[in-house]
């Protein structure tokens, strides 16, 4: 008597592959938007941290917020000089449990500072070469480089801030050159390499930003989102203070465009 031994034909075989593959279709993208939330959120936590070592600083040196740039090396910061930058990010450093939170999960490895500032010939501190979020130009002075507006530059206290709470300190950016394509078709093209129209924000999260701000919280906004708070132009016309995605830089209260 001869044993019959049961399996799957080929059609079945078949049939169960393409059930496989279909599932498969409709898991993958929920999988990737399941990961892209993970380094979302945990963005946005280093940005939380990243605000609370910034105002510990703060606390630490007469309630005024570091300088964003200057020299190690000589009185004036000078592209050409092969100075060394201290940032504001160095600045901050010493108030972190982990440098690894001034880079964004999404965003590996980050801003090249280090290239950046060699295009102008100068040279990092040697502390960090990556990071992933930019500064409030306006917030973060940078009196000692030229141009400078000197007096009309000064750092800035936290007192003189009219509305901390929509006053930004860090986001979600990327660095475009003058000849990069523009993050976003509605922001003007940069005039200079190294300036708040060369650090637009990124719209890297579900097409969104992640932003932190001067009273120490963190949070996400899209792409086109509204940040309440106006400025002030030099015909004395009032503007808003921030742009998304193109202008996170500025003072709610303060000169537009600093």
């Amino acid at each position: 008597m001869v044993r019959r031994v049961k399996g799957f034909t080929l059609i079945e075989l078949l049939v169960v592959i393409a059930i496989i593959a279909i599932l498969a279709a409709i898991l993958f993208p929920v999988f990737a938007q399941a990961r892209e939330s993970a380094r979302s959120a945990s963005c946005l936590s280093n940005l939380r941290q990243f605000a609370s070592a910034t105002l510990q600083y703060v606390q630490d040196y007469d309630e005024v917020f570091p300088q964003s740039v200057y020299s190690m090396d000589s009185l004036l910061l000078l592209p050409g000089t092969n100075d060394r930058v201290f940032t504001v990010f160095d600045a901050v450093m010493p108030y972190m449990k982990n440098i690894d939170i001034i880079v964004c999960p999404s965003n590996r490895p980050g801003i090249d500072w280090q290239a950046i500032l060699a295009t102008i010939q100068l040279r990092t501190s040697g502390n960090f070469r990556y990071g992933s979020y930019a500064y409030n130009f306006a917030l973060f002075q940078d009196p000692s480089l030229p141009p400078g507006l000197w007096e009309r530059d000064p750092v800035v206290p936290m007192a003189a801030l009219q509305d901390p709470v929509n006053t930004i300190m860090f986001y979600d950016s990327v660095y475009k050159h003058p000849m990069d394509p523009l993050i976003d078709p509605n922001c003007p093209r940069p005039q200079f390499i190294f300036h708040w129209s060369t650090f637009p924000g990124d719209p890297r999260h579900k097409n969104g930003i992640n932003i932190n701000f001067a009273d120490g919280h963190a949070k996400w906004y899209q792409r086109y989102g509204k940040i309440p708070g106006k400025s002030f132009e030099d015909n004395n016309r009032e503007v808003d203070t921030y742009t998304l995605p193109c202008d996170l830089s500025g003072v709610p209260g303060g000169v537009a465009n600093t």
